[in-house]
Protein backbone atom coordinates (compact mmCIF):
# COMPACT_ATOMS: atom_id res chain seq x y z
CA UNK A 1 0.00 0.00 0.00
CA UNK A 2 2.89 2.32 0.77
CA UNK A 3 4.38 1.86 -2.69
CA UNK A 4 1.07 2.71 -4.38
CA UNK A 5 1.07 6.04 -2.54
CA UNK A 6 4.62 6.64 -3.73
CA UNK A 7 3.63 5.95 -7.34
CA UNK A 8 0.80 8.46 -7.04
CA UNK A 9 3.11 11.02 -5.42
CA UNK A 10 5.42 10.70 -8.40
CA UNK A 11 2.56 10.94 -10.90
CA UNK A 12 1.05 13.89 -9.03
CA UNK A 13 4.21 15.91 -9.64
CA UNK A 14 3.38 16.24 -13.36
CA UNK A 15 -0.23 15.04 -13.81
CA UNK A 16 -1.62 18.40 -14.90
CA UNK A 17 0.07 18.39 -18.31
CA UNK A 18 -0.96 14.89 -19.47
CA UNK A 19 -4.44 15.37 -18.02
CA UNK A 20 -4.82 18.65 -19.93
CA UNK A 21 -3.71 16.96 -23.13
CA UNK A 22 -6.20 14.15 -22.55
CA UNK A 23 -9.00 16.66 -22.05
CA UNK A 24 -8.06 18.53 -25.22
CA UNK A 25 -8.06 15.24 -27.12
CA UNK A 26 -11.46 14.40 -25.64
CA UNK A 27 -12.78 17.74 -26.84
CA UNK A 28 -11.68 16.93 -30.40
CA UNK A 29 -13.23 13.46 -30.13
CA UNK A 30 -16.47 15.07 -28.98
CA UNK A 31 -16.30 17.63 -31.77
CA UNK A 32 -15.27 15.42 -34.72
CA UNK A 33 -15.93 11.83 -33.67
CA UNK A 34 -13.89 8.72 -34.33
CA UNK A 35 -12.42 10.07 -37.58
CA UNK A 36 -9.68 11.90 -35.66
CA UNK A 37 -8.70 8.94 -33.50
CA UNK A 38 -5.38 8.07 -35.14
CA UNK A 39 -4.17 11.67 -35.17
CA UNK A 40 -5.07 12.24 -31.53
CA UNK A 41 -3.67 8.90 -30.43
CA UNK A 42 -0.28 9.69 -31.94
CA UNK A 43 -0.46 13.22 -30.57
CA UNK A 44 -0.97 11.75 -27.10
CA UNK A 45 1.93 9.29 -27.51
CA UNK A 46 4.29 12.01 -28.77
CA UNK A 47 3.40 14.33 -25.91
CA UNK A 48 3.95 11.49 -23.42
CA UNK A 49 7.42 10.99 -24.84
CA UNK A 50 8.14 14.71 -24.53
CA UNK A 51 6.86 14.78 -20.94
CA UNK A 52 8.94 11.69 -20.17
CA UNK A 53 12.05 13.40 -21.54
CA UNK A 54 11.47 16.63 -19.64
CA UNK A 55 10.73 14.94 -16.33
CA UNK A 56 13.73 12.63 -16.69
CA UNK A 57 15.98 15.61 -17.36
CA UNK A 58 14.69 18.10 -14.81
CA UNK A 59 13.90 15.72 -11.96
CA UNK A 60 16.94 13.48 -12.25
CA UNK A 61 17.90 13.96 -8.61
CA UNK A 62 14.35 13.27 -7.43
CA UNK A 63 14.60 9.65 -8.51
CA UNK A 64 17.03 8.94 -5.68
CA UNK A 65 14.18 9.40 -3.21
CA UNK A 66 12.19 6.62 -4.84
CA UNK A 67 15.24 4.42 -5.33
CA UNK A 68 16.02 4.64 -1.62
CA UNK A 69 12.48 3.47 -0.92
CA UNK A 70 12.92 0.48 -3.23
CA UNK A 71 11.10 1.71 -6.35
CA UNK A 72 12.95 1.78 -9.64
CA UNK A 73 12.68 4.44 -12.33
CA UNK A 74 11.26 1.86 -14.69
CA UNK A 75 8.49 0.94 -12.24
CA UNK A 76 7.63 4.61 -11.73
CA UNK A 77 7.40 5.23 -15.46
CA UNK A 78 5.44 2.07 -16.21
CA UNK A 79 2.89 2.98 -13.56
CA UNK A 80 2.68 6.64 -14.60
CA UNK A 81 2.34 6.01 -18.31
CA UNK A 82 -0.12 3.15 -17.79
CA UNK A 83 -2.24 5.20 -15.41
CA UNK A 84 -2.20 8.15 -17.80
CA UNK A 85 -3.23 5.99 -20.74
CA UNK A 86 -6.07 4.51 -18.68
CA UNK A 87 -7.28 8.03 -17.91
CA UNK A 88 -6.96 8.91 -21.60
CA UNK A 89 -9.00 5.89 -22.68
CA UNK A 90 -11.75 6.57 -20.12
CA UNK A 91 -12.01 10.24 -21.11
CA UNK A 92 -12.04 9.27 -24.78
CA UNK A 93 -14.82 6.73 -24.28
CA UNK A 94 -16.88 9.33 -22.43
CA UNK A 95 -16.29 11.87 -25.21
CA UNK A 96 -17.27 9.38 -27.93
CA UNK A 97 -20.42 8.42 -26.05
CA UNK A 98 -21.35 12.09 -25.76
CA UNK A 99 -20.60 12.59 -29.45
CA UNK A 100 -22.94 9.74 -30.39
CA UNK A 101 -25.61 11.03 -28.02
CA UNK A 102 -25.59 14.58 -29.42
CA UNK A 103 -25.31 13.77 -33.12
Amino acid sequence: MKSIKLYFIFYKSFFFTPLSISIVCAYFFFRYGISVFSILFWFKIITLVLIFSCIRKYKANGFYFYKNLGISKKALWVFSISFDLIIYVVITIIALNLYEKFT
